[in-house]
């Protein structure tokens, strides 16, 4: 088989593999968008209930989702973010892997070095990382 038409087999099979994608949903009422997958993060910055985001991805217990909205980028509760399913709005912690969105895992060095070099807190990493390795493990995910 010529290397053309392997090339070209790979790129059709490839095409064939779905990949996650990130996803809109809305912000259902206030809140604060945090630098990390809990509430012992810093701020990043606050959204209106009704405010379109953009999820990259949620925890594996379906408790936080990394967002963007504009030029702003962090973590919000499930609680306080709802997408469609079967027609209606449902915010995350209830629709948990029903919802379709895909999930990540957070790791704060990297997420940190690329997202929040500029923050006043950044100065701080290691003793935000150290806060973060010692939190109780996180529950998993079941319907509220």
């Amino acid at each position: 088989m010529s290397i053309r038409l392997k090339f070209v087999l790979a790129l059709a099979i490839a095409s064939c593999i779905p990949t996650a994608a990130a996803q809109t949903a809305t912000i259902a009422s206030a809140v604060n968008v945090r630098s990390g997958p809990d509430s012992i993060f810093p701020t990043v910055t606050w959204l209106m209930g009704g405010t379109s985001v953009t999820v990259e991805g949620c925890t594996a217990n379906w408790r936080w989702c990394d967002v963007i909205a504009g030029r702003n980028r962090g973590w919000v509760y499930t609680r306080y973010l709802s997408t469609p399913l079967n027609g209606t709005a449902v915010t995350v912690i209830k629709g948990g892997p029903a919802s379709g969105l895909p999930q990540v895992e957070f790791s704060l060095g990297p997420y940190w070095d690329t997202h929040y070099r500029g923050q006043s807190w950044f100065a701080q990493k290691a003793e935000w990382q150290r806060r973060w390795d010692q939190r109780p493990p996180p529950r998993a995910w079941r319907q509220p």
